[in-house]
């Protein structure tokens, strides 16, 4: 789906609709949210590799807490699944994060309280 300032998301068809009004929703209110949605298996480890270090165990078995930002194993991501979004500019007490605080649950989105840029659907 487009973002209101230009790029777009790509979120898995369960959870489009979803995103879709949640961005309508946010653009309305001032709010204009963008981000990134669903990745490859293979992205997720590259981003491992940038964030937690390039060896074996970083990429495959350092817990997510260790990597600077936290990123999640191969294969456990919600974003490989297309159930997250992280949405760029979002840190806490940015409007973006404000807005989403008050409003993304209505849209099915719950955050991960350790990484305020990242919503999903389960929270994880």
């Amino acid at each position: 789906m487009n973002c209101p300032t230009g790029g777009t998301i790509s979120v898995a068809p369960a959870m489009a609709d979803e995103v879709r009004h949640l961005l309508s929703h946010a653009r309305a209110d001032g709010v204009m949210l963008c981000g990134s949605g669903l990745r490859s298996t293979a992205t997720q480890i590259e981003l491992r590799r940038a964030n937690c270090g390039r060896s074996h165990h970083a990429v495959w078995h350092m817990t997510p807490s260790r990597c600077s930002p936290p990123t999640a194993l191969p294969g456990t991501s919600m974003h490989e699944k297309g159930l997250a979004v992280d949405f760029h500019r979002c840190g806490r007490g940015s409007r973006c994060f404000d807005w989403l605080r008050r409003h993304a649950a209505a849209f099915g989105l719950r955050n991960l309280p350790s990484e305020t840029w990242h919503w999903s659907t389960n929270g994880r």
